[in-house]
């Protein structure tokens, strides 16, 4: 088996595709192929050059500019583990992730400058940074010897991806070059997976070069992993122009650079993408699209229709996995098939586990329990052996990574998603998983997104809250009588709190620490935040 690394692999892409081929496109500006290469060696260099060792933690807070995918890129060349910083974070946030993940250098983006204050004076340890704006960043990447490095590397070599979760201090998943390439090759949409990198140069030669949109921000691991995966393919990226997500700004992107692919996180971005596909049919060329792709968050059968009403062309494909694992489960929407939303069509490698007994189920067996799989997946939590071995766990003599998500298998064979066990409300002693009732609300009258939660209740010791934005109107009755028709009556939201936005991170992924204490805040004092 092939000891997969990033940065042999884009050497390797380099070598073989068109030098003036775009590999970056961000608005008007272009970065070609020969450009990006000669720019990340010179990066590479310059990182030795300040003295950083293999291994050295490079953390990048930027948006998704190119010198985002620069920096990675030339951390995978040199041998360096970048690590991603929520550009969203406080300073005592981005102080904790530093100081965490032991960090020897930071770029940043000028206009976060103000938020690092004084890190470095507190941070031993850091000892370079990069306002990626200014001068010290152009001589990094136009000065020196751009040629390639020529040095050895290791299956080892990979990245931090630091997650937030719904309660404490982020974690940072570790992730070697040669787990992250044999998931990413795990994908339904890749026609020929390399075995050898003779393969992979062949590939290459011979393929149709992609180019995809990050629709989400770099900093959320889908978005970058994705960006990566294409380069390694030998494609392009390209990155939206505007810091906020406009979707009319996407389309017109897509079709001024014939994008192939979008890759986005569930509905939050769909949704908004195919209302500007219905309100302004006809307007973009699109037909170079064939994926959007989606991973993270729900993804609704309804919202996937309206899509490829839209594009019939295009293959839509919703992928199960976590910061620990990926590649659990699959759903593959096209013009003429479709997979219930919540179902997935199991990962080569994807188990269940019950819960109470760790025994694992049998490939065709009906049932519930812990989504699991085998290798290939993260290495575990920096400095975190307890949470590590809490969720990397040896079986009958098997390794399996268990996120903690519960799923249940249908008589069919694929996988319905029950939800994460600790976004589980215990009501009355009946369990509730938010994603279910949240998908039912998505399909009820007049809702745009939701958001739901459990909050403290005297009777019933947790009750089930539901933070929503509307369309058209707000009826609660009708909302309430679509609900009572595919939910059980203890999963009806007790309140619904009705507000102009919901609390979600950059990555679109849903703020739940802030929805609970709105919905907190609104059991207290219902009439003064019924709408907020």
């Amino acid at each position: 088996m092939t000891d997969w690394n990033f940065g042999d692999l884009i050497d390797a892409t380099a070598r073989v595709v068109p030098a003036a081929r775009p590999a970056l496109i961000h608005g008007d500006r272009v970065i070609d192929w020969g450009t990006l290469d000669a720019r990340t060696n010179r990066l590479a260099r310059a990182m030795f050059d300040r003295g950083l060792p293999v291994d050295a933690r490079v953390a990048i807070m930027a948006r998704n500019v190119p010198e985002y995918i620069e920096i990675a890129v030339a951390c995978v060349k040199a041998r360096l583990t970048y690590v991603n910083i929520n550009y969203r974070y406080t300073e005592s946030e981005v102080e904790y992730v530093l100081a965490d993940c032991q960090a020897a250098a930071l770029f940043h983006q000028a206009e976060f400058t103000p938020v690092i204050g004084m890190l470095p004076d507190r941070l031993g340890g850091l000892a370079v940074m990069v306002d990626i704006d200014g001068d010290a960043y152009a001589a990094m990447t136009s000065e020196g010897d751009g040629s390639p490095l020529g040095i050895e590397r290791s299956g080892d070599d990979g990245y931090f991806l630091y997650t937030g979760g719904t309660t404490g201090r982020p974690k940072g998943v570790r992730w070697r070059g040669r787990d992250a390439r044999r998931v990413q090759m795990e994908s339904p949409t890749i026609p020929r997976r390399a075995k050898t990198m003779d393969d992979h140069v062949d590939i290459v030669r011979n393929a149709r070069a992609g180019r995809v949109i990050p629709a989400c921000p770099l900093m959320h691991g889908a978005g970058l992993n994705s960006s990566m995966a294409e380069l390694v393919a030998g494609g392009t990226v390209i990155l939206l122009p505007s810091d906020r997500f406009d979707p009319v700004e996407l389309w017109e992107q897509a079709a001024r650079h014939k994008a192939t692919r979008v890759l986005i996180v569930g509905d939050v971005f769909a949704r908004p993408m195919a209302r500007a596909l219905e309100d302004n049919r006809g307007r973009w060329d699109l037909m170079s699209m064939r994926v959007i792709s989606s991973a993270g968050l729900m993804w609704s059968e309804e919202v996937k229709a309206a899509l490829v009403r839209e594009l019939p062309q295009v293959t839509l494909v919703d992928v199960l996995g976590a910061s620990e694992a990926s590649g659990f489960g699959y759903a593959i929407t096209t013009a003429t098939s479709t997979t219930p939303t919540g179902l997935f069509d199991p990962g080569s490698e994807t188990v269940l586990i019950e819960v109470d007994t760790d025994r694992v189920l049998g490939a065709d067996e009906v049932g519930q329990g812990w989504l699991a799989r085998r290798g290939p997946f993260a290495a575990g939590y920096h400095g975190d052996p307890v949470k590590t071995a809490s969720v990397y766990r040896e079986i009958g003599g098997v390794a399996y990574a268990i996120p903690g998500d519960l799923a249940a298998r249908e008589p069919d064979g694929r996988l319905r998603l029950l939800g994460r066990d600790n976004m589980c409300v215990n009501t009355g002693g009946e369990k509730v998983f938010v994603e279910e009732v949240e998908e039912a609300l998505k399909l009820a009258p007049g809702i745009d997104d939701v958001l739901v939660v459990g909050v403290p209740d005297a009777t019933w010791g947790k009750s089930v809250a539901a933070l929503v934005t509307t369309t058209g109107g707000f009826d609660e009755s009708a909302i309430r009588a679509a609900l009572g028709r595919t939910l059980a009556a203890y999963k009806i939201p007790k309140r619904l709190i009705l507000l102009d936005a919901l609390p979600r991170h950059a990555s679109g992924k849903g703020d739940y620490r802030a929805a609970t204490e709105i919905a907190v805040a609104h059991a207290a004092a219902p009439d003064r935040l019924s709408h907020m």
